[in-house]
């Protein structure tokens, strides 16, 4: 049995396999981020803790330029970002926190302009920040996620 294809048919998936390979998001080396916090209670008078986890979508330590997750947990909130990106923190009750950087090291983040990053979560629980420009060297910056009378997360933020 012999099937024939309409040309039509052919060029249409062509045109169609070509688009999807092409696409803007196939070539995309960094997605933004998003650290997921809470409040956790041990239950026995202890003072409460803050946890940090990375439960992204797309992963950008896999990414060839990141050179994967060696020195990154994803169970402490670590995530892989590049210049220009975005990275979100999301509380999950809404309580307030602040973000402190504590190796020393210059903020990775904007600081004058619109895109200015405060630290500090909005009353949805959140707190988005850019990382600036390409003057940001790649490395690996420490910081702590600070809740009023908790002890505090400290997680890590890959910049390749």
């Amino acid at each position: 049995m012999y099937i024939t294809l309409n040309p039509r048919i052919i060029c249409c998936f062509l045109l169609l396999a070509i688009a999807v390979l092409c696409s803007p998001s196939s070539f995309a080396e960094a997605v933004e981020q998003k650290v997921r916090l809470k409040v956790v209670d041990p239950g026995d008078g202890s003072q409460c803790m803050v946890e940090a986890v990375f439960k992204g979508d797309h992963d950008n330590c896999k990414n060839k330029k990141a050179k994967g997750r060696d020195n990154c947990d994803k169970d402490t909130g670590c995530v892989c970002t590049r210049q220009e990106k975005h990275i979100t923190w999301q509380m999950e009750n809404k309580e307030p926190f602040t973000i402190t950087f504590d190796q020393g090291s210059a903020n990775p983040f904007v600081q004058k302009g619109s895109n200015e990053c405060n630290f500090k979560n909005n009353k949805k629980g959140k707190l988005r920040c850019r990382v600036k420009g390409k003057d940001v060297p790649s490395a690996l910056y420490s910081y702590a996620i600070n809740v009023p009378n908790c002890q505090s997360a400290h997680a890590k933020l890959k910049i390749y």
